[in-house]
């Protein structure tokens, strides 16, 4: 019932009441009324079924039309931009209406929750310190807010390192390690109000609540 609107409750409610009150007239408990009264009331009752099963199926159906559907993807490539390597993760709505987000949050490694603000100077430090970059990095930040929101389709970068380091190899692996410890939260809302979750956990983490979507991709994409 908790799908359900106040306007379909009370439709439900209702139609619970004629059921009943029919019952009553069919055991005969001195509401007693013409053959052709009863078989009308009869029909009148179904057709408000009906009616109702028709306004809670397309209530729900215009739900799924406009649900979004949050992921949290990440990437290595050797070959976006000539002598770099680039490490990014992003976030895309898979889902077939508008996401409005509510919360964000995303924790690197030791340095745990990092605030608003300070995205990218974090991962700047971390080019350095984690992913043996030789030479200057280009690094992007985007740190998701309250009222922001995502179409169907859409994505968005939340975090890009290019830099100069060690052979292909080493690289890759750095970035996995790098990227297997952040974790990201997004909480956001349908078109119609609707509370959705969505995670990615660093690996040493485990999942604790079984409502989630959470996105934690076994192996780094590379290109």
């Amino acid at each position: 019932m908790r799908h359900l609107s106040k306007i379909n409750i009370f439709l439900a409610l209702l139609l619970s009441f004629l059921i009943g009150s029919l019952f009553g007239l069919s055991v005969n408990l001195g509401w007693g009324l013409p053959l052709g009264t009863t078989l009308t009331l009869v029909v009148a009752v179904l057709g408000f079924g009906v009616a109702f099963y028709q306004s809670y199926a397309t209530r729900k159906h215009n739900r799924l039309l406009v649900r979004p559907h949050l992921t949290v993807s990440q990437n290595f490539s050797s070959t976006e931009l000539e002598g770099f390597y680039t490490l990014s993760l992003k976030v895309k709505n898979s889902g077939l209406g508008p996401a409005l987000l509510e919360k964000f949050s995303i924790a690197i490694g030791q340095d745990g929750i990092i605030r608003r603000g300070s995205l990218l100077e974090a991962i700047q430090k971390h080019a350095s310190d984690q992913l043996k970059a030789k030479g200057p990095t280009r690094c992007g930040a985007n740190y998701l807010k309250k009222g922001d929101a995502l179409d169907k389709g859409e994505e968005k970068l939340l975090i890009q390192i290019r830099f100069r380091g060690p052979a292909l190899t080493e690289a890759r692996d750095l970035a996995k390690l790098y990227l297997s410890t952040i974790s990201v939260k997004i909480e956001y809302q349908c078109h119609y109000g609707h509370n959705f979750s969505s995670e990615k956990l660093a690996r040493q983490k485990k999942q604790t609540k079984s409502d989630l979507h959470t996105i934690a991709p076994p192996d780094l994409k590379a290109v």
